[in-house]
């Protein structure tokens, strides 16, 4: 058993603290938690000393592209149409599944140094993920993303239902998901495929929606609905569907949201990088969508830091209504493990994000000793608009020890590094005529 001793549980609904605790963990899970001094270790438990520290739930990424860590920096300063059709979808033409591991590698040490236990992510050779985040530690659900038509599309879609049947139920920490790109890349035939495959098998789904106002404008156009509308008629916007964005989502679609059971991954960074800025998170609290915080790629958003995508949220939702009441520190730091229910992750009368007996033990201590959270008059003040990476000591997922007094323990970075450098080299040097899809 592993006890952590003698720290303080914050409670980021009433904000409150439960000072001098101490938690117990067995088999993966939260076994008690007591006063301070009420775990009395044997000569075999392990004991964390949580004391001026704060234990919080694991953070969860809601939607991330984990392998474009390899992309980091490569398409600045462009609106969305030029990143993704003159630099991203050319450069990533030339991944290869050796590319993937090492990319959610890099991304999985990334988040895990910063706090985050979980991840949704969305990409390509999910194979090779699920094996860069078996490797590290991490919790994660994994869609292989594919196109509804265009050079390959057959063949991804094949490999990606090769690998829901052989890496399905292969670890209880790692599960998959079916992964349609977007209803702007995938017809309705295709979407009601998906959406019958995901009724038939029991799977969740993960898409791409209304990320940009020319998306709403464009599907009505060429289908006279909205993009919501036509996961609504094709049958993807159903419980269990992770919505990457829905960022321009009309009050109306919002509504349908909310009646249909899907959730919505907010990524604040990217919308702001692409200059867009629009009120959706206020008006999705209000109508109590579920919801979490999502990091996007790390070549749009630079870092899977989720302090910094709350951070965002928050300064984004006050910004955009122009009232200073919005992006409360009760409505926004509960978004940090919000993604856990997107994800699947919740257990009856405990959702995860939750410390409490039965939970899982995916958990983090959090050290506020640094400048930036110093005087200490409010935690939750200080977490939210103070905290990073610095302020993460000991990080555990599924009752294991992954990070322990802010050091990697599942891998070696060094020699990864070396070769990510060597990869993004020859990523960068990609000089196809077109881009594999377009925008």
């Amino acid at each position: 058993m592993i006890i952590i001793h003698d720290t303080a549980i914050p409670d980021f609904t009433s904000l409150t603290l439960r000072e001098h605790q101490d938690v117990t963990i067995d088999e993966g899970k939260v076994k008690a938690i007591g006063i301070a001094g009420s775990a009395v270790p044997s000569q075999h438990d392990q004991v964390i000393s949580g004391r001026d520290r704060f234990l919080i739930p694991g953070m969860v990424n809601s939607h991330a592209h984990t392998a474009m860590t390899l992309l980091r920096g490569t398409a600045e300063d462009l609106n969305a149409v030029d990143w993704f059709n003159k630099r991203i979808w050319i450069y990533e033409q030339s991944l290869t599944p050796r590319d993937v591991y090492v990319g959610s590698l890099i991304g999985a040490a990334e988040m895990l140094l910063n706090g985050v236990t979980c991840v949704a992510d969305h990409y390509f050779d999910m194979d090779q993920a699920w094996a860069a985040f078996d490797q590290t530690g991490i919790r994660a659900d994994l869609s292989w993303a594919v196109f509804g038509g265009g050079p390959g599309a057959e063949e991804a879609l094949a490999a990606a239902e090769d690998f829901i049947w052989n890496y399905r139920g292969r670890s209880p920490r790692i599960t998959v998901s079916l992964g349609p790109h977007s209803p702007y890349l995938c017809s309705d035939e295709f979407l009601r495929k998906m959406a019958d495959a995901a009724q038939k098998q029991d799977l969740k789904l993960h898409i791409h929606v209304a990320e940009d106002e020319r998306q709403m404008i464009l599907s009505r156009e060429n289908r006279g609905k909205s993009p919501l509308d036509v996961l609504a008629d094709t049958g993807i916007l159903r419980p269990g569907t992770i919505l990457a964005h829905a960022y321009w989502a009309e009050d109306r679609d919002l509504d349908t949201i909310a009646r249909s059971g899907a959730g919505v991954a907010h990524c604040p960074k990217t919308y702001m990088r692409f200059g867009d800025f629009h009120d959706f998170l206020p008006r999705a609290l209000e109508r109590g969508i579920p919801l979490g915080l999502g990091s996007d790629g790390p070549a749009s958003n630079s870092n899977m830091n989720l302090l910094e995508a709350a951070r965002l949220a928050a300064l984004l939702s006050k910004g955009t209504t122009g009232r200073a009441e919005e992006g409360r520190l009760d409505q926004i730091l509960p978004l940090l493990f919000g993604g856990g229910s997107l994800a699947g992750l919740n257990q009856p009368g405990l959702p995860y994000g939750t410390i409490a007996p039965g939970a899982l033990a995916d958990l983090v201590l959090i050290k506020p000793g640094t400048p930036e959270m110093l005087p200490g008059n409010s935690f939750f003040a200080d977490l939210l608009y103070g905290a990073d990476g610095r302020n993460v000591d000991t990080v555990l997922v599924d009752g294991k020890v992954v990070v322990r007094e802010g050091r990697l323990t599942t891998m070696d970075f060094e020699e990864l590094a070396r070769e990510a450098r060597e990869i993004a080299a020859r990523l960068v040097s990609t000089r196809a005529d077109k881009p594999m899809q377009t925008y």
